[in-house]
């Protein structure tokens, strides 16, 4: 310890260490407890009802198409590679869907569609 206080000299680089000290048993510092975000979280969560809370669960369920499932099982029964292929896929259709959209943007702001 004593040797790195003398580096720290020899460099005069400060020393930012704080020696004070907060007791949180206190009861003077601390007299009452600070509300956070958890304590939040948890009251808001007890102000639901059951009811609430199980359609809050069952709602993710309900708002899936037919068709939803189908995919969802279908991408479940691919390999690794398959599945890798596929988001490539998805992430290619995007990215010319996206250009296509700017090119569109540009066409419209050219022909001074958009102005009010």
């Amino acid at each position: 310890m004593d040797r790195q206080n003398d580096l720290r000299q020899q460099q005069n680089v400060p020393e930012f260490i704080c020696q004070e000290r907060l007791d949180t048993n206190s009861p003077i510092a601390f007299k009452e407890p600070l509300p956070g975000a958890w304590n939040l979280h948890r009251e808001y969560l007890s102000t639901k009802t059951k009811e609430e809370k199980e359609r809050k669960a069952s709602r993710f369920r309900t708002e899936l198409d037919p068709e939803d499932v189908k995919l969802v099982n279908e991408l479940g029964h691919l390999s690794a590679d398959k599945l890798m292929e596929y988001v490539r896929t998805l992430q290619n259709t995007a990215l010319s869907l996206g250009e296509e959209e700017a090119a569109q943007f540009s066409r419209a702001k050219l022909l001074k569609i958009l102005e009010k």
